[in-house]
């Protein structure tokens, strides 16, 4: 099904598929209505993967930006986990042209915001949890419509659909070697600038993520494996061509020995792709492997073998 929204001074309404009524005096005001579609269609994905089989869904207390044309700031959706709530009154310019809207996720706050300087979330700080990842994924939609395309709906749907901006990688750990006990306990990914902060801009002229500040963060580090639901790691990581491959780094305890081993990955990192890797324990050897995974751009890796040193 999908939900109509249109935006009231103060309120929010739903309705059904069908039209308001409106005068045809051409310098009466006419309400913008937006289009979020259902995520049940499988060409209308609209959030990120928050399920491993690929499934999508905006959940309670998501928050949106929208920004429309002639003004600067945007203006903020709330989810409450039937309908998108917002408290500003949005019309048309006028009934004939086209007009850029421009959409982001997640909007954390309005206030100083600008469509060329948009926050993007920080990577910097990551639990490698796979249910984290929808709290950080970061994506943005554009729409170019007119009133009389659609009699005054603005879809963000089909070739509109919200994208995602960063790179998504998950690290599988699986034990083969049964008879040892074995516990992850720190891993650390390293590669210039994929976790840099950054904003995103949607000026036409620039090329989108724009680093913030000065600093260039390269490494991640998350501690404290043992409390992960899963023998696995999911990161998010800036869309990077790096020139050396993207080391990994695992701390984990074999038997009663601590060990560490290190593996490269890959150098490239496109937005909008999950790459997903498996690392087996077989005969005291570390083996990479790659895998596909649904509803993303799929990124096959090369295999690699190394072996893990006991400190």
């Amino acid at each position: 099904m999908k939900i109509l929204i249109y935006l009231l001074g103060g309120s929010l309404s739903i309705v059904g598929c069908t039209k308001e009524t409106v005068s045809v005096n051409e310098n009466l005001p006419v309400k913008l209505f937006v289009e979020v579609a259902s995520n049940q269609v499988p060409q209308q994905k609209s959030k990120t993967v928050t399920e491993t089989d690929g499934i999508v869904s905006f959940v309670n207390n998501d928050k949106v930006g929208l920004f429309v044309e002639k003004q600067e700031n945007p203006i903020l959706w709330t989810y409450d986990g039937s309908s998108w709530n917002a408290g500003e009154k949005v019309i048309w310019e006028n009934r004939v042209d086209n007009f850029d809207f421009f959409a982001y996720y997640p909007c954390d706050k309005t206030e100083g915001v600008i469509r060329t300087s948009v926050p993007m979330p920080d990577l910097s700080v990551q639990t490698g949890n796979f249910s984290d990842i929808s709290s950080k994924d970061f994506l943005v939609g554009k729409c170019t419509t007119s009133y009389s395309a659609k009699n005054g709906l603005v879809s963000f749907s089909g070739d509109n659909a919200f994208r995602h901006v960063y790179s998504v990688l998950q690290v599988n750990i699986v034990n083969e070697e049964t008879a040892k006990s074995f516990e992850m306990n720190e891993c650390t990914f390293s590669g210039d600038g994929i976790v840099t902060p950054c904003t995103y801009s949607f000026d036409p002229s620039s090329e989108g993520m724009k680093k913030s500040g000065t600093d260039e963060i390269s490494t991640l580090t998350i501690q404290n494996l043992a409390s992960l639901p899963e023998t696995s790691v999911t990161v998010l990581l800036n869309p990077v061509t790096l020139e050396k491959p993207l080391a990994f780094t695992l701390v984990y305890t074999n038997g009663e020995k601590e060990y560490t081993a290190s593996v490269d990955i890959a150098k490239k990192f496109a937005a909008g792709n999950f790459s997903k890797v498996t690392l087996r324990f077989v005969d005291g050897q570390l083996t990479m492997t790659g895998n596909e995974v649904k509803d993303w751009n799929v990124v096959t890796l090369d295999d690699i073998s190394v072996t893990g040193t006991a400190k």
